[in-house]
């Protein structure tokens, strides 16, 4: 009988399977190479790389999991809802989360998974009081156990940030080695993943509780959408993500944020703009592909009329 290359990360015997990596941290990788996945394990000083069909079953972590997209897309199944993640895109998932993820051709995604004891550790010497540090100190308080609660991140900018790549990378050599002195490297490389997230120049975050209301939740999906699109998305394509009527969607928006889909998206768009005028040095033609204008002449008009001053304008005067 074929030996199951996922039981010995099964955890108990509970009906929902339970996933344990024995250990305090261990980095996954899942890439699809046309009907398979390959699955690379990186954990305690050793590189283990096998390939097989790709594992469908709902799930919950004995751990933190923090999963990042490399390259490509996938479907993420979170209880009973659905996602898609696309490059760049993540999440961080605690304990009570009940998930499975379905790849697409040539998708490439990261798994980081964190022990409890080892975040209460690196918590309580070294944190900050933004978001992702908070999320993990309240998760990890025995009274919160029960709460299905988890943070969704997306780039800030329409690019990857090569700096958490970088300290990915550098987390990965740290795990697979047996050096003296492997451990401080990891942790502090942890912390340092953690704060990039944490910095509004490379990530958008949204914090999910999936105890909320169904107002709550549509709410929250169609700001992801537009903020994880840029603000280029249309009312057909939330309908379409969603499943909703997007009437419906957009009185509920309105109802929140006394913005329509369309204002909202417009401010995004303008944000967006504007944080790449002030911050990067590409062209205003760039910008406009970047932002899914269809020409340079039509973002200049969107933007003078949002913002009164042109592009090149706004740069001269607030570029930092």
């Amino acid at each position: 009988m074929k030996k199951d290359p996922f039981s010995e990360l099964h955890f108990g015997d509970a009906e929902i399977p339970q996933i344990s990596i024995h250990s305090p941290i261990a980095i996954f990788y899942k890439q699809k190479i046309r009907d398979k996945i390959l699955y690379t394990k990186v954990q305690d000083g050793d590189i283990t790389a096998f390939e097989n069909e790709e594992y469908q079953a709902l799930h919950k972590n004995q751990n933190f999991e923090l999963m990042y997209v490399l390259q490509g897309e996938l479907t993420n199944y979170i209880e009973d809802k659905e996602y898609v993640l696309r490059a760049g895109e993540g999440c961080l998932l605690n304990t009570q989360i009940l998930h499975r993820e379905i790849l697409s051709e040539g998708c490439n995604v990261v798994f980081l998974n964190l022990s409890p004891t080892l975040l209460q550790e690196l918590l309580a010497n070294d944190s900050s009081n933004g978001p992702i540090f908070t999320f993990l100190e309240q998760n990890l308080q025995t009274d919160s156990q029960w709460k299905r609660s988890y943070i969704e991140f997306t780039p800030c900018l329409p690019y990857q940030s090569e700096g958490f790549h970088v300290i990915i990378d550098s987390l990965q050599l740290e795990v697979a080695t047996s050096k003296i002195g492997r451990a401080y490297f990891q942790r502090g490389l942890i912390l340092r993943l953690l704060d990039a997230l944490e910095n509004v120049n490379q990530f958008s975050l949204q914090q999910i509780d999936l105890d909320l209301s169904k107002e709550e939740y549509l709410v929250n999906r169609v700001i992801h959408l537009i903020e994880s699109r840029f603000g280029n998305i249309s009312r057909k394509e939330i309908e379409a993500a969603l499943h909703y009527n997007p009437e419906y969607l957009n009185r509920l928006l309105k109802r929140q944020t006394k913005m329509t889909i369309a204002h909202y998206a417009q401010m995004i768009r303008t944000q967006k703009a504007q944080q790449l005028l002030n911050t990067t040095d590409l062209t205003i033609q760039l910008i406009a592909e970047r932002l899914g204008f269809s020409t340079e002449a039509y973002f200049y008009h969107f933007f003078k009329k949002q913002t009164g001053l042109s592009p090149n304008q706004y740069r001269k005067k607030f570029k930092l």
